[in-house]
């Protein structure tokens, strides 16, 4: 399946919303959080109307707080239509975007007009991967437990509030433009 039929096929965000449970809370508390800047929004704009494709599934822990910063960045843009495709139900999609040999998500995916890639991010924030990057060893050996770990990462969500999301996500859209235009 081509890109574009994931994104015409993909959850709206009230549809989403929906399948969140208890977790809506948490959802909704990195939401409130998130405070894109003014200069922020102004790059996010001048690369153009965004078709965000987002693959994750509502029991992430990181998808919670990665989420919520992307639907805001591009509300308060005013200039992203975002989807959401689940991880689970689409595994020819996720294959696509691995993380060292993984379905790790949330995977961000930016299109261009004609619904082709014109970036990716994701599955975290290189400070929160880089948590998970310091212990990959130890996880693979069965040294220590994944659940050892999720609290650290938790806690880098937590004080960083969405600003190194939005810092890469910005990045990304800006370069990408810049790649489109040369």
């Amino acid at each position: 399946m081509k890109l574009r039929d994931y994104f015409e096929k993909g959850l709206t965000l009230e549809e989403y919303s929906g399948l969140l449970g208890e977790q809506r809370a948490l959802h909704e508390l990195h939401f409130r959080r998130s405070r894109p800047s003014e200069e922020d929004l102004v790059k996010v704009r001048l690369t153009g109307p965004q078709r965000v494709l987002v693959i994750t599934e509502p029991w992430c822990g990181d998808s919670l707080a990665i989420l919520p910063v992307v639907i805001k960045l591009f509300q308060e843009a005013g200039n992203g239509e975002i989807r959401i495709v689940l991880r689970d139900q689409n595994p020819e999609l996720i294959d696509r975007y691995l993380t060292h040999g993984g379905r790790a998500i949330p995977i961000v995916v930016f299109l261009d007009e004609n619904f082709e890639e014109r970036f990716h991010w994701g599955p975290r924030p290189a400070q929160a991967q880089a948590i998970v990057e310091e212990r990959r060893e130890d996880l693979k050996q069965g040294r220590i437990a994944r659940s050892e770990i999720i609290p650290q990462i938790r806690n880098f969500y937590s004080r960083d509030q969405g600003r190194a999301i939005v810092e890469e996500l910005c990045r990304g859209l800006t370069a990408s433009d810049r790649s489109q235009t040369d």
